[in-house]
């Protein structure tokens, strides 16, 4: 696996590698963490498509959840109740495989308000980000409703917000923070990109896209462009096992070359390029690096889980994260778990309860009362 290059030759008083909620962010300044970067083939050193972005007001979202993306997000020991709303740019599930894990996840680890959600529309309404998130709380109705009596009640809730995929529009806009959604040229409609504007800085998200003057006329000048590159076609046949037909149409059909995005990139010149959905390895990056070099020469990244991204008016400056793997909820918020309403829990069928060696009620175990059942 490769670690993303420095792109910016000042490093302030930043340490070598960064270590969560040790380092507190400047009035002014963003950080960008890479939750997953890999393609929709899932691999421990690579979750699917995820991006969060925090900044010196406080704020913070998060851009896609694609599979496996929600253990790189525990990893930072956040509370989920510091994420102001969480965004998809498309269905696939490699960019918002992780919907369960966010929401029940989120709300076993101690989230005491709804979880606010945004997504695109579609060609139909089955095709749109609400009747997905619906259906999705649909078919997890026994989770829910056997949790719903030992857990606050209020972390069952998802406020879905669906926005129009097919136009440029703010979808987002509260303290300073404005985040626009744009079209996206991915396979069918309904696919999007993101910019975040916020203080003078600007971060735009790719999501999955194919080149297009959308994403230049919307991307110009940002700060920090994150865009998606799957491995080369020689790659994509020789280690994948793709056909070359196959390995053409998923690999510039159906997403962008990495000359391909590169032209892009040339055209938008932000300050620091980052290329993600490859699969970044030590013997793939100097060629996917070789081949963006054919059109772009900027300052560049190549992107890998827990890559962290800095950015303030005067520099950026790119690192990696160190990170325990035995974490537990972040409890900094927690203050009002046992206050939280319930609702009436679940009860066994009379033959199961029978067959309960210990205590058959929750009152017997000093849980709730009995006029709670």
């Amino acid at each position: 696996m490769t670690t993303p290059s420095e792109t910016q030759a000042t490093r302030g008083d930043y340490p070598e590698h960064y270590y969560p909620g040790t380092e507190e962010l400047g009035e002014n300044e963003m950080r960008i963490v890479a939750l997953g970067t890999g393609r929709p083939f899932l691999r421990r050193s690579q979750a699917n498509a995820s991006w969060l972005i925090e900044l010196g007001n406080g704020d913070k979202f998060v851009f896609d959840y694609g599979f496996g993306s929600q253990m790189n997000f525990t990893a930072l020991e956040m509370p989920y109740s510091d994420v102001n709303a969480w965004f998809a740019t498309h269905l696939h599930t490699d960019h918002v495989g992780d919907f369960g894990q966010v929401w029940v996840g989120s709300w076993a680890g101690g989230r005491l308000e709804p979880l606010e959600m945004y997504g695109p529309s579609g060609l139909e309404p089955k095709y749109g980000f609400q009747h997905f998130a619906e259906k999705q709380m649909e078919s997890y109705a026994w989770d829910t409703d056997t949790r719903v009596g030992a857990l606050p009640a209020i972390g069952a809730e998802i406020n879905i917000h669906e926005f129009d995929y097919s136009k440029a529009h703010v979808v987002y806009d509260n303290n300073g923070v404005q985040i626009t959604s744009f079209p996206a040229v991915h396979l069918f409609d309904g696919a999007v990109s993101l910019r975040l504007d916020w203080n003078g800085l600007t971060f735009v998200y790719s999501g999955d896209t194919t080149p297009s003057q959308i994403f230049i006329d919307n991307a110009k000048g940002a700060d920090v462009v994150v865009h998606e590159t799957f491995n080369t076609i020689e790659q994509l046949m020789d280690r994948s096992g793709y056909d070359e037909r196959t390995a053409r149409a998923i690999g510039t059909y159906i997403h962008s070359a990495p000359q391909e995005a590169a032209v892009v990139l040339k055209e938008v010149d932000p300050r620091l390029a980052v290329i993600f959905h490859f699969f970044n390895d030590f013997d793939t990056a100097p060629e996917m690096q070789a081949k963006v070099r054919e059109h772009y020469q900027g300052p560049l990244a190549m992107a890998t889980d827990f890559m962290v991204v800095n950015v303030t008016k005067d520099e950026i400056v790119t690192r990696m994260a160190e990170i325990s793997e035995h974490v537990w909820p972040n409890k900094s918020k927690h203050e009002g778990f046992g206050k939280a309403e319930r609702k009436k829990m679940t009860e066994l069928s009379p033959w199961l309860k029978e067959a309960q060696l210990f205590p058959k009620f929750p009152s017997d175990r000093g849980l709730v009362n009995e006029d709670e059942l």
